[in-house]
């Protein structure tokens, strides 16, 4: 290897190494508890706690940490479901296509006038941008809308007799901007899901950390003393919040 290419790839792996450290992890689930039993479970958490306050605050339980874990219990409870954030999506996305629709077919209607006109290989013709709308993505869509408009208006006075008015143009125009707008929310509508369910994981680790933290101390200062209040006190990592059954073997 000559030095060139020595130097080229050494800015090859730092271009690569820079990338990575400043790539963020996903924020994944530390636990399997389905989350709403994981809100019951801090609910319980936090009455059992009142209830044996005298011990836990022989262990350093003070209204600082009371404040910390019903603060963490009700972040996770003002959060949107994730179902919640999926439907706001959909819907943001049902307004996008839906507007699309309603410009495809006055641009088509235009397409079509120029058409009948112009002819379909005349240069005039290929002025109003690609006729092969439904192929394109929504931000091209809306870039041909624009060539459109503007070349509709030109040509205003040779298409009236198929029926172009200013009126329609200025339509067409005010559907064009609301895809624009419809694009942009729907983008923001799978940003905002994004960072909102980052957030809530986060929240739901946090709160599922102190969960566990104190079921450990509920567990310690009962094991020896009140099986029942120990048992109160255990946790189990599963989906429903229950113990798994056993596996059976088959006869």
């Amino acid at each position: 290897m000559n030095t060139k290419d020595k130097i080229r790839f050494s800015n090859l792996y730092l271009k690569h190494k820079n990338k990575s450290i400043m790539k963020k992890e996903q924020v994944t689930r530390s636990f399997r508890i389905a989350d709403p039993v994981l809100k019951q479970k801090a609910d319980e958490l936090i009455a059992l706690i009142d209830r044996d306050l005298a011990e836990f605050t022989d262990r350093g339980y003070n209204p600082t940490k009371k404040t910390e874990l019903t603060t963490a219990r009700n972040t996770v409870d003002s959060f949107p479901s994730d179902e919640q954030l999926e439907a706001i999506k959909i819907d943001l996305t049902e307004q996008k296509d839906a507007a699309r629709k309603a410009l495809e077919k006055s641009m088509r209607s235009i397409f079509n006038a120029a058409e009948n006109v112009f002819g379909q290989h005349s240069a005039k013709y290929k002025e109003f941008g690609n006729a092969l709308i439904s192929q394109q993505s929504d931000a091209e869509l809306v870039r041909i809308a624009k060539i459109m408009s503007l070349t509709a208006e030109k040509y205003l006075t040779e298409l009236s007799d198929e029926g172009l008015t200013a009126d329609k143009i200025n339509t067409l125009i005010t559907q064009r901007d609301t895809l624009d707008i419809a694009i942009d929310a729907q983008a923001q509508g799978i940003s905002d899901r994004d960072v909102a369910t980052e957030g809530r994981v986060e929240a739901l680790n946090k709160l599922y950390q102190l969960l566990t933290k104190y079921a450990g101390i509920g567990q310690d200062i009962f094991y020896e003393t009140n099986e029942a209040k120990y048992n109160d006190y255990i946790i189990h990592d599963t989906p429903s919040g229950l113990p798994e059954a056993p596996l059976v073997d088959p006869i």
